[in-house]
């Protein structure tokens, strides 16, 4: 079994001539670096950058916070979005609250969230996404961290594709509605020193 080399952000990787399947994905060694399975190859990413630990931890607390008792916010954790293919969104909601799984199928995820660096490629732009819509998640947030601060997308799924929900540039406030109803200014989340109480 070859080994899996280390590869560039956004990247889908060859790692020998052994297709990926689920139970070895799932024996891979813990790493510092975002590891997620599609369609037999590794795609693999370095650990985010500051700016995006914080947001995706603040964020996941306002969302908990916010949300209803049958629901649970979760961060990075695998969700698996068809055969084959085992994605870790930044922050997930999910209507299991309390349970305990390796891997998450997409029919427990209502909302998948994504925040992105301004460089990311068409993985993390097109393909991420469209798996998300074709497993059922209902709802898919995309944040672009910009230099101006965090740009904000909401979608939600119409007839087996996404539609623009809402939106917010940097600065502006973004109101959810569904599946948690928040209005939350992520620039200033980013920004503050500690999340709001």
């Amino acid at each position: 079994m070859a080994a899996p080399s280390w590869f560039r952000a956004d990247e889908i990787v060859d790692a020998g001539t052994e297709p990926w399947d689920e139970e070895r994905y799932l024996a891979l060694p813990a790493s510092r670096r975002r590891v997620e399975l599609l369609d037999g190859a590794l795609l693999m990413s370095p650990n985010p950058a500051t700016p995006h630990q914080r947001l995706s931890s603040r964020l996941g607390w306002v969302l908990e916070r916010a949300r209803p008792d049958h629901l649970e916010t979760l961060e990075a954790v695998n969700v698996r979005v068809g055969p084959g293919k085992i994605l870790i969104p930044d922050l997930v909601v999910v209507d299991t609250p309390g349970a305990d799984f390796v891997v998450w199928d997409a029919a427990q995820v209502r909302m998948a969230v994504e925040i992105l660096g301004p460089n990311a490629g068409p993985v993390e732009r097109a393909v991420k996404p469209a798996l998300y819509a074709a497993a059922g998640i209902g709802h898919y947030l995309r944040i672009v961290l910009g230099p101006d601060g965090p740009d904000a997308s909401a979608y939600r799924l119409e007839n087996g594709g996404y539609v623009h929900d809402a939106s917010a540039t940097a600065g502006a406030d973004l109101v959810l509605t569904d599946p948690v109803a928040v209005t939350v200014n992520l620039a200033a989340l980013l920004a503050a020193a500690r999340p709001p109480r």
